[in-house]
C-alpha cells in the first residue's frame, strides 16, 4: 500500500501534539509535582476547607526585620497590614526568611462578594505555616483580612487607633 509523505507527516504531528497535550494536562493536575513550601502551603489551604480555584505561586520572599514594620514609610504599609492580622508576633521571626504563596479559593468567609472567590496568601518560615491573609476577589481597596477573614479589630480586640499607637511604640523604639 502506498502512503503519501504528507499523510505520514500529518499523522506524526497529530500524535506528537496529542502526546504533549496529555503530558501538560497531567502535569497541571498532578499534585505529586508540588514539593516543598509550595506543597505545605497548598495542603494548609485545603485543610482550612478552602477549595483552590487557581494557584498564583510564590508571590514574595523577604527577610523580616524591624525596619519593615516602621510607621511613616509607604513601603512598610503592606508588611504592617499583613503582620497586624496574624496570631503570632512578628518579632519572633526577625532575621528569618518569610515566603508567601498565593491562591484564589472558594468556600471562604469573604467569598460573598462578586464571584464567590477570595484570595488567600500563606506565610511560611522554615517550611512551616505561620499565618496568612485573605482578601475578597472583588475590585476593592483596603487592608488584608486574617486568613480566616477577620479584620484587624477582630483579631486584636483593639480599634485601629489604639492598635496603631501600640504598634508605633513597640516597633519604633
Amino acid at each position: 500500500m502506498y502512503f503519501k509523505p504528507i499523510s505520514i507527516v500529518l499523522g506524526l504531528v497529530f500524535f506528537i501534539i496529542a502526546g504533549c497535550n496529555n503530558e501538560v494536562t497531567m502535569l497541571g493536575t498532578d499534585e505529586l509535582t508540588i514539593i516543598g513550601d509550595q506543597k505545605t502551603a497548598t495542603e494548609y489551604v485545603k485543610e482550612k476547607g478552602y477549595k483552590i480555584s487557581s494557584y498564583d505561586g510564590q508571590v514574595q520572599k523577604y527577610t523580616l526585620n524591624k525596619d519593615k514594620l516602621l510607621y511613616g514609610k509607604t513601603e512598610t504599609i503592606p508588611y504592617r497590614q499583613t503582620w497586624g492580622v496574624q496570631k503570632v508576633e512578628p518579632e519572633q521571626y526577625f532575621g528569618m526568611e518569610i515566603s508567601v504563596y498565593s491562591f484564589t479559593v472558594t468556600n471562604h468567609p469573604l467569598g460573598t462578594f462578586n464571584d464567590n472567590k477570595s484570595k488567600v496568601s500563606i506565610l511560611l518560615c522554615e517550611g512551616k505555616v505561620i499565618g496568612g491573609t485573605s482578601f475578597p476577589n472583588a475590585a476593592m481597596d483596603g487592608a488584608p483580612y486574617s486568613l480566616d477573614g477577620k479584620t484587624l479589630e477582630e483579631v486584636t480586640g483593639k480599634n485601629f487607633q489604639k492598635w496603631s499607637e501600640e504598634w508605633k511604640k513597640k516597633y519604633e523604639t
